[in-house]
């Protein structure tokens, strides 16, 4: 997969780290465990290189910020 300049300087696993402008939000979904605190888990798609992101935020959330997935395979 070959990543965009903005892809490349998004900060891995860093809460609070900015996105780019051209991540388009898919999805987001606040989980909540009884007796736990609540979870937001956001998913993006860069509209440039097709990069698949996620963006975790809350209390003790094990490797919070963003992260990279395996790029959308593209159709046709």
């Amino acid at each position: 997969m070959t990543l965009c300049p903005a892809c490349l300087a998004i900060e891995v696993h860093q809460l609070g780290a900015p996105g780019h402008a051209f991540l388009r939000i898919t999805d987001t979904q606040r989980i909540k465990v009884s007796k736990a605190a609540a979870v937001t888990v956001s998913t993006f798609i860069c509209r440039t290189c097709g990069a698949n992101w996620t963006y975790r935020e809350g209390k003790n959330v094990p490797n919070p910020g963003w992260s990279l997935h395996e790029k959308t395979p593209s159709l046709g």
